[in-house]
């Protein structure tokens, strides 16, 4: 509860407080929205007496929203120098300094400007500071910090206490996060305040409604909203309900007459102002509804509507990626897939789209070659499966080489594939070897090499001592930086019910090393991991002391169980999967993004964190072997073996 004393509190405190930049500085020292602010910035950090050039990012705040550009830095001796011209509306400044791909961050406090009205700080500036830290803070290298996210609320609201009651679902989902202990009670006490003090703004429904769904409420949260749209009959909550329903509903014919309605709605009620961005998100997902549900003819016609030409080529490149994983109805595939190719090279030289705020120009620029990669190894997908190999040849390597430096697995491998059907073994056998030595191989490059292998010398003997020679120097690296980066935090308890019902309870599984898979049956990169995980399961399903379970958290629909199922069944995985149908796991382990995967000891103690997937079942295997192998020997603290 944020009491009246406290904010007083806060306000004498921290109206003085700020942090160190002192390799850094601004001037004027309390700039005004619309002065002009000069820096001057020395490099420190992880790029302190850098030899490669330094390269600076500005983001300028206006209410909730950022303005990204180009920071122009001009150098004299070791300091660089810039200057930006705020705006009238602006209320906050940030600076990335970046070199060679690495950030000085501040350690990890970011560079910024709070902007003021005469000596106070102006009113939403520590909301934008707070909003760097939850989640902006990744366009200039500063890590996401809730803690620090809620000491800029605090200040906010100690400056600012007329606004609490718009931050008020912001200030306790951070404050939930940051202080989980606390968060409950917290909630409670605020959730009394707000019903002694009376409902009276369909606002003051929708905070209480909020409040107790975040502390776990769902019956309680329920009466309030009911009781919010008794109240309130036309209000904001039934604009939301309606896009919601047009996101959940199935049947083709009603989510078509859905989306325009929301489309004549966003031009003509002043209600859906907020929504009139959205128009093309709306379409997007009425056409990869049409995709999934192989309509073709509504597909095209809506396709044909939409002047965006970037929502239809990028529908286009999800409908021809999901047709040739199928290998279905390749003809179409190659036509979506060429319009949508064309459309992104023609981007990347004269681009039509409006560059995002959130982008500086070299940003947009990489954002267009990246785009255009997307597409290409598309299409060099969709030429392969019509075994157009020369044809399909240039434009995967485009992506995997020009645009992506060999540096994406699942892009070395749709040219690994092509160029073994178009280029002399001496050739692709070079660059695919090449590709495995850097840990960006893939299980279909082994059977390429394998083949090529056996053509030259006439038998399999001998492949897999060249396989582990080539693969040898990437995984000794792999290794110390494993070692380098090991964990020691003690795994939560938890006990979850798998997909017969069964309960399973984390302290049963002490004395062995497990691995623990948080996914979802709607996460893409889940999905795309899981054939390798499969193969890890195989691996180690002799092994007594390994033990692999696959929380699916986060979870859509109304009968979680069965989705999941549905999805293990389907795909004929042998995984043991665990139903954290109220997200409660997931939240105490922390995790931020899903896949994520962790690597706990026989003494239940948490040694390896690996978030996402980076399309390489090869990468995947050799790092998560090698992590169970690391596990399985740590000793372990006193206090390490008291955990479970």
């Amino acid at each position: 509860m944020i009491t009246r004393k406290l904010l007083t509190v806060l306000l004498l405190t921290f109206a003085s407080i700020s942090f160190a930049q002192s390799n850094l500085t601004i001037s004027p020292e309390k700039p005004k929205a619309g002065d002009l602010v000069t820096i001057v910035y020395v490099p420190g950090g992880d790029i302190s007496n850098t030899l490669k050039p330094v390269e600076g990012i500005v983001l300028t705040g206006t209410g909730n929203k950022f303005k990204a550009a180009d920071l122009l830095l001009t150098k004299n001796g070791g300091k660089y120098t810039a200057t930006v011209q705020t705006d009238t509306s602006n209320n906050f400044i940030a600076f990335g300094f970046s070199a060679d791909g690495k950030w000085d961050n501040n350690f990890n406090n970011g560079f910024y400007v709070l902007l003021h009205e005469g000596d106070k700080v102006r009113k939403d500036a520590y909301f934008q500071l707070s909003t760097l830290y939850q989640f902006a803070g990744s366009y200039v290298g500063v890590e996401r910090n809730l803690e620090k996210a809620l000491d800029a609320l605090d200040k906010e609201l100690a400056l600012y206490p007329d606004s609490r009651k718009g931050y008020l679902s912001n200030y306790y989902y951070v404050l939930n996060q940051a202080k989980k202990d606390q968060g409950p009670s917290l909630i409670l006490k605020e959730i009394e305040v707000q019903l002694k003090s009376g409902l009276k703004e369909e606002m003051d429904y929708s905070n209480v409604e909020y409040l107790y769904n975040l502390g776990k409420y769902p019956e309680q949260s329920k009466l309030i909203g009911s009781l919010k749209k008794e109240k309130f009959p036309d209000g904001k909550w039934k604009v939301q309900e309606q896009v919601t329903a047009f996101y959940n509903e199935k049947d083709l014919a009603k989510k078509r007459a859905m989306l325009d309605d929301l489309l004549r709605k966003i031009e003509t009620d002043k209600n859906w102002e907020t929504y009139k961005n959205s128009a093309n998100r709306f379409k997007s997902t009425m056409l990869m509804a049409y995709s999934e549900g192989k309509d073709w003819e509504g597909f095209r016609s809506l396709a044909a509507d939409i002047t965006d030409k970037a929502v239809v080529a990028s529908a286009y490149n999800q409908a021809a990626w999901a047709l040739q994983g199928k290998k279905e109805n390749l003809q179409q595939a190659e036509e979506f897939s060429k319009f949508a190719t064309d459309y992104a090279r023609m981007e990347v030289k004269t681009p039509t789209a409006k560059k995002p705020d959130t982008r500086t120009e070299k940003q947009w620029a990489k954002d267009r070659q990246y785009t255009y990669a997307m597409f290409a190894d598309t299409y060099g997908m969709v030429m392969y499966r019509l075994g157009k190999y020369k044809q399909g040849l240039p434009y995967a390597k485009e992506a995997a080489i020009t645009v992506y430096n060999a540096k994406d697995a699942e892009m070395n491998n749709t040219y690994a594939l092509l160029a073994e059907k178009s280029l002399p073994a001496k050739q692709y056998k070079k660059e695919i070897e090449q590709f495995v030595k850097d840990g960006k191989g893939t299980g279909d490059m082994k059977e390429i090499l394998k083949r090529a292998y056996v053509k030259e010398k006439g038998s399999e003997a001998g492949f897999d001592d060249y396989i582990v020679a080539l693969q040898k120097e990437n995984i000794t690296r792999m290794i110390a930086e494993l070692k380098k980066s090991m964990l020691s935090e003690t795994a939560p308890v938890f006990a979850l019910n798998d997909l017969d019902g069964n309960k399973i309870d984390i302290a049963s599984l002490k004395g062995k090393v497990v691995v623990v898979d948080f996914w979802a049956t709607w996460c893409g990169p889940c999905k795309a991991s899981f054939p390798g995980m499969q193969k890890m399961v195989n691996k180690y399903k002799d092994d007594p002391n390994v033990k692999f379970v696959f929380i699916d958290t986060w979870e859509r629909g109304e009968d979680k169980r069965k989705g999941a199922s549905d999805f293990i069944v389907s795909n004929k995985y042998s995984f043991h999967v665990l139903m954290d149908n109220d997200d409660k796991v997931v939240e105490q382990f922390k995790v931020e993004g899903i896949p994520t995967k962790f690597v706990i000891d026989k003494n239940g103690i948490i040694r390896f964190k690996s978030v996402g997937f980076d399309g390489s079942d090869e990468k995947l295997i050799n790092e998560l072997s090698a992590m169970i192998d690391i596990a399985s020997t740590a000793s372990g603290s006193t206090e390490s073996k008291k955990a479970f």
